[in-house]
């Protein structure tokens, strides 16, 4: 009888340890905000194909921010304050020309925008005025730009 106790402590902590999140590779909730690599997903309510653009990064140090537009590389800065309070200023851009230039044009005054967020999962949702400007979703490390 004491060995079947024994196996079934056994079974049940290899159990527990198995579907532990803290274990290598497992998902332990929500993205960081800064350092993962956000891609457009959604925009205007929409589904939208960013085709390996319409990317943005916050980066820990300095309050700045990067990214990429239809064809142009974006910069600016950033501040967090307040709970999901975020602002987005001096957003510029390289000035290639680019195929959806308006398009790019239009990404470039969202960020403008943008007053807050929100992330659930891998999600990244920005938002203005309470409502959603667009969702963001965390590229896998070996897509990150």
């Amino acid at each position: 009888m004491k060995r079947k106790q024994m196996i079934f402590v056994a079974a049940l902590a290899a159990v527990v340890v198995a579907c532990c999140p803290c274990r290598k590779g497992a998902s332990t909730g929500n993205k960081p905000l800064t350092e993962t690599t956000w891609s457009v997903v959604e925009w205007g309510g929409e589904p939208f194909d960013a085709k390996g653009n319409y990317t943005l990064v916050l980066f820990d140090e300095g309050d700045r921010f990067g990214g990429r537009g239809d064809c142009n590389s974006i910069m600016g800065t950033y501040k967090l304050s307040g709970k999901n309070k975020l602002e987005l200023s001096a957003v510029a851009s390289t000035r290639a020309f680019c195929p959806n230039q308006n398009q790019e044009d239009q990404y470039i005054q969202e960020l403008g925008k943008v007053d807050a967020y929100r992330i659930k999962g891998d999600r990244l949702s920005l938002m203005s005025d309470g409502k959603t400007i667009m969702v963001l979703q965390a590229q896998a490390s070996s897509d990150a730009q």
